[in-house]
């Protein structure tokens, strides 16, 4: 099973395998064939695990990675470039948490952040954020998610809802 420790050491590896990259700068899409690659190799993982709900109708939510067995494990993965660097602030991720919440059945749910911009965000600033979204309305279980940020400096996490 994926446990936080070795989800921060693949995501540090994967960090290192993405800067070999050359060429235009990286995007989520770029990066998901590595992602994906590496996590499947280690952890057995799938891709684009379909979520279905009340809320989603018809059209079911996809989640970017899941581990199957008695105790699975869901990830949605964002990356924080320097073009694109707000990407891993919570209210961009609301969506992401949302549907990582209503994961009752697994056993871990993680909102995987790669930062390959220049400076890394402080622990306090990306809290805060995280601080700042609320939980969906409606009905059924919600689970904490366990957000992991990872930068080629420095690595944190911490559980949304954040407690203040």
């Amino acid at each position: 099973m994926i446990d936080r420790k070795t989800l921060i050491a693949t995501a540090r590896d994967i960090l290192k395998l993405a800067s070999h990259y050359k060429g235009k700068p990286h995007r989520e899409t770029t990066l998901d064939g590595l992602v994906y690659g590496v996590l499947n190799t280690k952890f057995a993982v799938t891709r684009q695990h379909r979520v279905y709900s009340s809320v989603t109708g018809r059209k079911p939510k996809r989640i970017d990675f899941r581990q199957g067995g008695t105790n699975p494990v869901v990830i949605e993965f964002v990356v924080r470039t320097g073009h694109h660097r707000n990407e891993a602030y919570g209210g961009q991720n609301k969506d992401e948490l949302h549907k990582l919440a209503r994961q009752s059945k697994a056993k871990a749910r993680y909102l995987l952040i790669l930062d390959i911009a220049a400076d890394p965000i402080a622990q306090s600033k990306l809290n805060d954020s995280y601080t700042k979204v609320a939980h969906q309305r409606g009905r059924g279980a919600r689970k904490r998610v366990r957000v992991v940020y990872i930068h080629s400096a420095e690595d944190y996490h911490f559980l949304w809802p954040v407690k203040a």
